[in-house]
């Protein structure tokens, strides 16, 4: 059976050589900073290793000084990095989906000026869409834009649940913009707009990160606008294309279940390690639970590598591999418990800590039961 370091290697093996980033010193720093997790946000050290990795600019195009990376390497690239660290596997990942979107949807003028900032500055993208009372498929937001003379925005309002908060140095709002005719769309709304904000501009403000019982380096909190200008250049999309630009990474096969993966592949290391450590491998029982184990993860990365595989839409690959990557990997950290016994339930440990990991994933946007909405409401095209 691999070791970590071995499936780490065989994960980044399938990134084209010529287009992967060094993690060699970002994963250096995670491990040396493993269980410390009290400040609920990453260390600065932590983020100068990201910055400095090439990670932020791997799928950006060659023309704006990206490594020009596939989608494929992007999730094998989170994958690994969520082995040692999924708190910033989700940081990472969210970056990306902020930048696919910017890639997809921005005009040249956004691509020059936003890609630049990630590439050649280490500007780290987050996405903002989340609010008290808006549901999960964001419904019903109350954060405003307002259309100004001058053909800017005045953004107001506050969110809730937004990973890499005081972290990120751009961010993607959703915003209701109040355009007339009736607001469609079954994640997000055709009367919303999704804007770039500067976490330097005046009116953005972070009121601190939440103590999660997962994910808790990932500077999950609160951020508020207070009548933030935003320029004519800073929204992203017409707002009837809102709810596209919002699905947009799914369309490209970019999947959360990625960040499950490297979470259940460490669970999975920690049960082989446990049961050689306990001699349980000379008990069928055991064995059989290890095998169990092994196929669930070998299930867990075809459905992952699926999302990625065709031509054109792939959103129901990559919203199905989030669901069962993140239901899968909460199972195999259950069963790795079992195999590392009681002691496998204190809060330090770091099976625990990956359990919690897991649930997390089943909860971020789009939740799995949304997941599972999106997907078998276009039953007929499947």
């Amino acid at each position: 059976m691999p070791n970590t370091e071995q499936s780490q290697r065989a994960t980044m093996d399938r990134t084209t050589t010529s287009r992967r980033p060094d993690l060699t010193g970002l994963l250096d720093v995670l491990r040396s900073e493993a269980g410390d997790d009290a400040g609920g946000r990453p260390s600065d050290t932590a983020l100068d290793a990201l910055r400095g990795s090439g990670l932020l600019r791997l799928p950006v195009p060659a023309e704006y000084g990206g490594l020009g990376g596939s989608w494929r390497d992007v999730n094998a690239a989170i994958t690994s990095l969520s082995r040692v660290d999924a708190s910033m596997g989700i940081i990472l990942f969210l970056h990306h989906a902020a930048v696919s979107r910017i890639i997809g949807w921005g005009s040249e003028e956004q691509k020059k000026r936003c890609l630049t900032a990630v590439t050649r500055d280490g500007q780290i993208f987050a996405s903002s869409w989340s609010e008290p009372g808006a549901g999960a498929a964001k419904q019903h937001i109350a954060t405003t834009a307002t259309a100004r003379a001058d053909g800017g925005w005045e953004l107001s309002g506050a969110k809730t649940f937004t990973t890499g908060a005081g972290v990120a140095d751009l961010y993607l709002i959703l915003a209701r913009t109040g355009d007339s005719g009736p607001a469609t769309g079954s994640y997000g709304q055709t009367n919303q707009g999704i804007f770039v904000v500067e976490a330097a501009g005046a009116g953005f403000g972070v009121d601190g990160v939440l103590d999660l019982a997962g994910m808790r380096r990932s500077a999950t909190g609160l951020i508020r606008l207070d009548a933030y200008t935003a320029g004519s250049g800073d929204m992203l999309a017409l707002s009837t294309d809102t709810p596209t630009v919002i699905g947009h990474p799914h369309v490209l096969g970019l999947t959360l279940g990625a960040v499950a993966l490297g979470v259940a592949e460490t669970a999975h290391d920690l049960a082989l390690e446990a049961a050689r450590r306990r001699s349980l491998v000379d008990s069928p029982l055991y064995r059989h639970l290890l095998f169990e184990l092994g196929s669930r993860l070998a299930a867990v990365r075809g459905v992952v590598d699926a999302a990625t595989r065709p031509d054109g839409d792939r959103t129901v690959p990559a919203l199905t591999a989030k669901v069962f990557a993140s239901e899968t990997a909460e199972a195999i950290c259950r069963g790795a418990q079992e195999i590392a016994g009681s002691a496998a339930f204190s809060r330090a440990h770091p099976l625990n800590r990956l359990a919690q990991d897991a649930r997390a994933v089943t909860l971020m946007g789009p939740p799995n039961y949304l997941c599972r909405e999106l997907v078998t409401a276009g039953l007929g095209t499947l």
